[in-house]
């Protein structure tokens, strides 16, 4: 499925990057990543100084390792997980930076085969969706898993008490095809009521900020169990099937299964 298009920047999930995808006709070569990239910052997006994708570059040192000495990340052509990378870059700098800081640190310390530092921020990285919550009992239904509560009897809540905002390259890589079972590793952030009256790009803005400022803490988001699993196609909005209530009874993608508490972020 390598054909080019952007017939998917309509759906929510695309929403934080959806504004940097200028109209080009083809897949990008190097030549178009830089552009990418400079379109963005002229927008002011606060990227990092040396931030460059870089086609097929095969780096001699760890991934993470290479982006951090050098600003460069390593790209392969006509590839979509790695075009929403850079497009997860873009509308993500800082907590993409601090990521990428939690992998240096954890590798200088020894854990280069991973560990649960390096686990959670690869997952989080991958499949992650920040959920923004003005009213805590909405994270708390989510970290329980209730999710009729949640979707059916919250549902006007959502975007106007609650959001979710994603992060994960890999989801929108296999947002391209969603079908059911698509699930999200959901990261709780507490937010003033007044926040979902901002313009999205300001949401995106002031959570990254936030969330940039708490990963450099290592004590925050230290293993996978913090993330909360969110069946995406349940979000209002986001499949049209979840508007019969019915849909919601399918317990093989609406599992009921307890899992370990996550601690929820205020920002």
């Amino acid at each position: 499925m390598n054909r080019w298009h952007t017939d998917y920047l309509s759906h929510p999930l695309y929403h934080p990057a959806w504004r940097f995808v200028p109209p080009f006709a083809d897949w990008p070569d190097q030549a178009g990543y830089d552009a990418l990239r400079d379109r963005a910052r002229a927008a002011g997006a606060p990227l990092p100084a040396g931030l460059r994708f870089v086609c097929e570059l095969e780096p001699d040192a760890y991934y993470e390792t290479h982006i951090g000495a050098t600003g460069e990340v390593p790209t392969r052509a006509r590839n979509w997980h790695d075009w929403f990378n850079a497009l997860a870059w873009l509308a993500w700098p800082r907590a993409k930076a601090a990521l990428n800081r939690r992998h240096v640190r954890a590798i200088a310390r020894g854990e280069a085969k991973r560990g649960p530092l390096r686990d959670a921020a690869t997952l989080f990285d991958e499949c992650g969706v920040i959920v923004a919550v003005a009213d805590p009992r909405l994270g708390q239904l989510l970290d329980d898993m209730r999710w009729r509560e949640l979707f059916i009897e919250r549902r006007d809540d959502w975007g106007r008490r609650i959001a979710a905002h994603t992060l994960g390259h890999a989801l929108m890589e296999t947002g391209l095809a969603p079908h059911l079972g698509w699930c999200g590793k959901a990261l709780i952030m507490e937010v003033e009521a007044g926040f979902f009256e901002l313009p999205a790009e300001e949401q995106t803005d002031r959570l990254d900020a936030e969330l940039s400022a708490r990963l450099d803490d290592d004590g925050f988001l230290s293993s996978p169990r913090a993330l909360c699993p969110l069946p995406l196609l349940g979000i209002p909005g986001w499949w049209p099937d979840n508007e019969d209530p019915a849909f919601y009874d399918n317990a093989d993608y609406f599992r009921p299964t307890r899992r370990a508490k996550s601690a929820t972020v205020t920002a």
